[in-house]
C-alpha cells in the first residue's frame, strides 16, 4: 500500500429508480431509496477514494459500517456519496460518509472501515480461488 493521504475524497452518485428501492432490497415497502443500497453507493465512494493509494493486487474489504440514514429519496432523485479518508492505521482505513440528495439535503451519514487485504490471500482463505 502507497502512503495513505487523510483528507482524499471521492463521491458516487446514483438515481433513484425501481431498482434501488427498499421494495426492491426487500428491507421496506416504499419506493424510496432502499437503504442497502445508500450503503453501496457510500462503500462505493470509499473504493474510489482508497483506490490510488492501492498496490496491484491489494483491495479493500469493508469492515464496520455505522450509518443513519436520515431522508427518504423518492424514485427520480439523484443522490451523492461523498467519502473521505479521515484515518489510516497501518491496513484499516477509516472514511467519514455522507450523502445528499439533488436538493441539497443530507440523506445520511456515518462513519465506514475497511481493511486493505492482498486479493489472492483473502480469497484463498475464504475458499475461494478465482476473483
Amino acid at each position: 500500500m502507497k502512503e495513505v493521504v487523510t483528507g482524499a475524497s471521492f463521491e458516487a452518485t446514483t438515481i433513484v429508480n425501481s431498482t434501488n428501492t427498499a421494495i426492491a432490497a426487500g428491507s421496506g415497502t416504499l419506493p424510496v431509496l432502499g437503504t442497502p443500497f445508500l450503503v453501496a453507493l457510500m462503500e462505493k465512494a470509499t473504493c474510489n477514494a482508497i483506490a490510488d493509494f492501492l498496490e496491484d493486487g491489494e483491495t479493500t474489504v469493508g469492515t464496520s459500517i455505522n450509518v443513519a440514514h436520515t431522508k427518504a429519496s423518492g424514485i427520480g432523485s439523484v443522490v451523492t456519496a461523498n467519502a473521505v479518508i479521515s484515518a489510516c492505521n497501518g491496513r484499516k482505513i477509516t472514511f467519514d460518509v455522507s450523502a445528499k440528495d439533488n436538493s441539497g439535503d443530507t440523506v445520511g451519514s456515518g462513519k465506514i472501515e475497511r481493511f486493505v487485504v492482498l486479493e489472492d490471500r483473502f480469497m484463498e482463505k475464504v475458499g475461494g480461488n478465482e476473483i
